[in-house]
């Protein structure tokens, strides 16, 4: 098992860490598009709103600006993982549009179809790199 590591400033994060971070914005989409779709209006929700379009935009910035600091063997893990989950993607993608197509929803039905997709796609996409990192393939 090799243990790939990104240099920050003051600590060493570990890679799997890192692809695991990477789902904390797709939670954060999901609560913000059931944050938008209620049916009763409270300021209060804007403002929560707001601040969660500002954590994930911030988080993202964060995420991005330790992302080019790999070796090869782990840009070799990331491209089949990123190949194996566009798969899973299509797969998702026409779930929901068969769904939307013979069983008649509701947008706001086919919204949480996608998002909760985006939230399966990312935590799928952690695991897979898990196991193909741990078996060095």
């Amino acid at each position: 098992m090799r243990l790939q590591q990104i240099k920050t400033k003051d600590k060493k994060i570990n890679l799997r860490v890192w692809i695991s971070a990477e789902i904390i914005p797709s939670l954060w989409l999901f609560a913000y598009y059931w944050m938008c779709i209620k049916h009763y209006y409270q300021p209060i929700h804007v403002i929560m709103q707001y601040a969660f379009i500002g954590c994930m935009i911030l988080f993202l910035m964060i995420i991005k600006s330790k992302r080019d600091v790999f070796d090869e063997f782990a840009k070799e893990t990331l491209y089949k993982t990123n190949t194996i989950c566009l798969d899973i993607a299509y797969i998702i993608m026409a779930i929901i549009l068969f769904n939307a197509m013979f069983i008649n929803q509701t947008a706001v039905i086919i919204g949480y179809l996608i998002a909760g997709g985006i939230v399966i796609l990312s935590v799928t996409r952690a695991i897979i790199f898990c196991v193909i990192d741990s078996e060095g393939m």
